[in-house]
């Protein structure tokens, strides 16, 4: 096959892998690759994320591939003490402690979403990424149109295949599909603990170098080591709508330290120990993002009819609650997947060559809607348990079900 050109939109950990796995090939040389992403720089955003754990048959086999194992693993924590995973109710009482043994290694190792992200930057070319292009629309015939500084200007050239990574209100999708994620019910707010071991010990001793995740009365607290030290809380809950975070900024006027009051207040009324809502008042204000959850319809409101020279992978294919711990897996899993059909349409010669990409990443989308949703389902399930009115007794009946069915699988 001649040179394939490939468009990726959107810079996130599942595109980054994409392009890494392409370029890594051993037909790299026939793969033409550029990633289109909003942010002007790899230092811009101002929210950063939170830290990840990579699993054996998902991320990790995807670093494996791209030949960047040694790069996370510089990056990396194998401090078996990061296994650290603790339930408990409102009160601080253990509900389930999902914590590993600190004696062996941890075999899912974190690390903080921009860590990742930087170490796959660092493994592209320079000009793989091109930076500050923000995607407004794409037109019906298939034209990449950009957010200029002046005017709206289509891309030059065309591609054999445009890759939508660009997240859950992906452009690409919107192209394919007009099958939306739906409001999950679910809402709230990130916060940022700065210098917690110095400034907040209680804090450190509940959280320890790993997860603490209090829930009760619709809502949970959680608090979640970072590689620098600090902790992230999510403040999370079941609202009416997804604008009942920004509404309740704009009802303070916009200042974050009366909104940070009213979320702590919340928790109090909800019967939150002091030891545990008085958490919200120990983050930094200029931190506070509200996050409202989407997710698709099960069990079919992810698929899509395929379309020629377009397709998507990560949370713009199928988003999903946080609470099965598999998103920027199943994202990295996606692009695994993806390249390698990618790189069979490149061994293909003549004519046959474009209709076997697209029968290729026809096959790649069957068989990740069918994968992606045992994960939503997943998913969703913790949702529920984890956000019921009785969630410490709902999570405990959950897990002795898991167990009587054995340990979970990577695959």
């Amino acid at each position: 096959m001649p040179s394939l050109n490939v468009a990726i939109i959107g810079g996130g950990p599942a595109g980054l892998t994409l392009a890494n796995l392409l370029l890594a090939s051993p037909t790299s040389n026939k793969i033409n690759v550029t990633i289109y992403e909003r942010d002007p720089s790899p230092s811009s955003r101002v929210t950063k994320g939170g830290t990840l754990d990579l699993h054996a048959d998902t991320g990790l086999a995807a670093l494996d591939a791209a030949g960047l194992r040694s790069a996370f693993d510089a990056r990396a924590r194998y401090d078996p003490h990061s296994n650290y995973f603790l339930f408990a109710d409102r009160e601080g009482k253990t509900v389930i402690d999902l914590s590993g043994d600190p004696n062996e290694p941890n075999t899912r190792p974190e690390i903080d979403r921009e860590d990742l992200k930087t170490l796959l930057i660092d493994g592209l070319p320079e000009a793989t990424i091109r930076w500050g292009a923000h995607i407004s629309s794409i037109t019906p015939d298939g034209a990449l149109v950009f957010r200029g500084s002046d005017a709206e200007v289509p891309t030059v050239g065309k591609y054999d295949l445009v890759v939508g990574a660009e997240g859950v209100w992906s452009k690409v999708r919107a192209h394919i599909t007009d099958s939306l994620p739906v409001f999950s019910g679910i809402s709230g707010f990130e916060l940022h603990v700065i210098d917690p071991d110095t400034k907040h010990p209680g804090i450190t001793e509940k959280v320890k170098h790993g997860a603490y995740f209090t829930v009760g009365s619709t809502k949970v607290l959680v608090g979640q080591r970072l590689g620098n030290g600090s902790i992230m809380l999510y403040a999370m809950g079941k609202t009416k709508g997804p604008d009942d975070p920004q509404e309740l900024i704009d009802s303070c006027g916009g200042d974050l330290h009366l909104v940070q009051e009213r979320v702590q207040k919340r928790y109090e009324e909800a019967g939150w120990a002091p030891d545990l809502y008085k958490w919200i008042g120990a983050a930094d204000p200029a931190s506070i993002r509200g996050w409202p959850l989407y997710e698709y319809v099960l069990p079919d409101g992810h698929v899509y009819t395929h379309r020629p020279g377009w397709t998507v992978l990560g949370d713009a294919a199928h988003v999903m609650t946080p609470f099965a711990g598999e998103g920027v897996n199943a994202g990295m899993r996606d692009a695994l997947k993806l390249a390698k059909r990618i790189r069979e349409a490149v061994d293909v010669e003549g004519d046959g060559s474009a209709g076997a990409l697209d029968r290729l990443v026809r096959e790649y989308e069957e068989e990740m809607f069918e994968r992606s949703r045992q994960v939503m389902t997943q998913s969703f399930r913790n949702k529920n348990v984890v956000f019921a009115e009785n969630a410490p007794e709902a999570l405990q009946e959950m897990m002795k079900e898991m167990m009587s069915r054995g340990p979970p699988s990577d695959a």
